[in-house]
């Protein structure tokens, strides 16, 4: 083979290399970076997905689409947790690429998908944490020795689902090793230490339809109003929750009870509840 034939043969060989470089797939770092990228972006999304799934539930146990039960123990403590801690592993793998790969572009989508997860766990850790602070009752009234009772008419508003008023109930000896078998008047004694009857205060006619005002401004559905009871109902603003209260006005003393409908430890809500409604009596 002569000088020709190898000029020839080489320039043939060029043109192959060009073109199987020209058509071999190359990976370039800006590619990574979408990659990188495109995972924060995932793993933001995921985050997402647990407080969208939690406020949907929630409006729709407020609303009566689905039962207490099933809204907060099935969905809101049983498969939020869950969701909320997958989401949580996402973005600490998320933010682990993004350290290596671009951290510029992709740590902060990455790092706002760890504080939205991580917040949500925060969140039931406080409540978990509440639980055992708290006393497991959804009770609170405050005399014992002549327990209030309600009326037929808020009785059966109440449902039959709802939680059975009794005069003396108890704390369920499987509810808690700390607090389970003991009466709630003895816990009430215990935790809510403003819960006292109010006595030397004489309510009128006209004050008894001051405290029902007072009541709604405060965001209370009152039932009925005489110059010896007023009961009425509040609804907290998430879930829906309901507590019913009544006030018994005496010649000389006003008592107050509040018990929530569902079953659940009110982490002292309803002994907040009768005490600022017996400083607000306080204060006509």
């Amino acid at each position: 083979m002569g000088w020709a034939g190898l000029r020839q043969l080489s320039r043939l060989n060029n043109r192959i290399t060009v073109h199987v470089t020209d058509d071999m797939p190359q990976t370039s770092g800006s590619d990574r970076k979408k990659s990188g990228l495109a995972f924060a972006h995932l793993a933001f999304i995921i985050a997402l997905v647990t407080p969208v799934f939690l406020v949907l539930i929630m409006m729709a146990t407020h609303l009566g689409f689905i039962g207490d039960d099933l809204g907060f123990k099935t969905l809101t403590l049983g498969i939020g947790p869950r969701m909320a801690m997958g989401a949580f592993g996402i973005g600490c793998l998320s933010l682990l690429i993004s350290i290596f790969m671009a951290p510029s572009r992709c740590g902060p989508w990455a790092l706002a998908a760890l504080v939205i997860s991580g917040g949500l766990l925060g969140g039931y850790y406080y409540y978990q944490k509440a639980l055992k602070n708290y006393p497991p009752v959804w009770d609170v009234a405050t005399n014992w020795d002549r327990p209030l009772s309600f009326s037929d008419k808020l009785t059966a508003a109440r449902g039959k689902d709802a939680v059975v008023v009794e005069d003396f109930p108890r704390v369920p000896r499987n509810e808690s090793l700390d607090w389970g078998g003991r009466s709630i008047a003895d816990i009430n004694e215990e935790t809510c230490l403003a819960a006292k009857t109010l006595t030397h205060k004489i309510i009128t006619e006209a004050q008894a339809a001051a405290i029902a005002d007072m009541l709604r401004t405060n965001h209370y559905t009152v039932f009925g109003v005489s110059p010896w009871r007023i009961e009425a109902t509040y609804q907290d603003n998430f879930y829906g929750f309901k507590s019913d209260i009544v006030i018994r006005i005496d010649p000389d003393s006003v008592d107050v009870r509040s018990v929530s409908r569902y079953g659940m430890p009110d982490l002292g809500a309803n002994c907040r509840r009768v005490t600022d409604i017996l400083n607000k009596i306080k204060a006509l």
